[in-house]
């Protein structure tokens, strides 16, 4: 069966299907200069992979498909306000809260022919607490939500079309106004485009745009352990689940690092006397025999 690519569910049900070999993923410069930045102005995007969600809904495993766990989603969302006249943003999302983890991580864009880089968003790494905050349970999510700055905040020049009383249609798309039928049944939306000239303004970003991108985490394999090493033979206890060992540990001698010491009080320990082998010759239980043997003739 041939390869059709990837297809990605969308929260509204809907399911975007990309090209064979096609992968969404962006680094941290071209989000916010390809996707974010437009977004702010309210212009055309390359293209509606990522999606408008208010994460402050939503639990992350609730919006986030399985196939897109590891890598991670990304989703269009406003900042909000802990409380009016407060700079802190507000982080309870679904049955719990994010919090920050780390320092903000500032991102460079250099444009072509540009000498220089300049400042043009920060990324910021929050973890998924559930719960309430005082008893609540870190969780594996994580997001990175990118945020506009430096470069990204100055006004850009567009070309907008003015309205009769002087201001700007939002987003400056067309004016939409219902009609209702005489009977009041039912309702047709008509939509006309101002007919005012278009003029060249400077228009500012809606910085409470950012980008999140939400992901789990791995779980990491548990560390190994390697025990210490005890006296100057290099006798090492590693713990042993089964077996006959006494309180369940094994010793080892290491004989290649220096000899081993005669201690007999240990159970577990074999001790060699090197004198007792000669260069050359064979190790076996007949020399002690023929040491036997040779004791024998002497008394007789």
């Amino acid at each position: 069966m041939a390869n059709t690519g990837l297809s990605i569910p969308m929260v509204n049900g809907a399911t975007i299907h990309l090209l064979p070999g096609f992968r969404f993923r962006p680094t941290d410069d071209e989000l916010v200069i390809k996707y974010l930045y437009p977004r702010a102005f309210h212009v055309p995007l390359p293209c509606a992979i990522i999606t408008d969600v208010d994460i402050h809904q939503h639990n992350p495993w609730d919006i986030v498909p399985v196939v897109e766990r590891e890598k991670g989603k990304h989703f269009f969302t406003r900042k909000e306000v802990k409380y009016p006249g407060s700079r802190r943003s507000n982080r309870v999302a679904g049955n719990g809260f994010w919090r920050a983890a780390g320092s903000e991580v500032p991102i460079y864009y250099k444009p072509e022919g540009a000498a220089d880089d300049m400042l043009v968003g920060m990324r910021r790494t929050l973890v998924f607490h559930y719960g309430k905050s005082r008893s609540a349970e870190r969780t594996e999510w994580a997001m990175h939500e990118f945020q506009l700055a430096g470069a990204g905040l100055l006004p850009r020049p567009m070309m907008r079309r003015a309205t009769s009383n002087g201001s700007e249609p939002p987003c400056g798309c067309l004016e939409a106004t219902i009609a209702k039928k005489s009977d009041g049944l039912s309702a047709t939306l008509h939509a006309k485009r101002d007919s005012a000239p278009l003029m060249r303004i400077m228009v500012e970003p809606d910085s409470s745009w950012v980008i999140c991108c939400i992901y789990k985490k791995r779980q990491r394999a548990p560390p190994v352990v390697i025990p210490p090493v005890i006296g100057d033979v290099g006798e090492a206890i590693i713990p042993h689940a089964i077996g006959d060992a006494r309180e369940g540990q094994l010793h080892f001698i290491d004989f290649l690092g220096q000899p081993a010491r005669n201690d007999p009080s240990s159970p577990h320990s074999c001790t060699i006397d090197p004198s007792s082998l000669e260069e050359g010759s064979d190790e076996s239980a007949g020399d002690g025999e023929d040491k036997d043997g040779d004791g024998m003739n002497e008394a007789n």
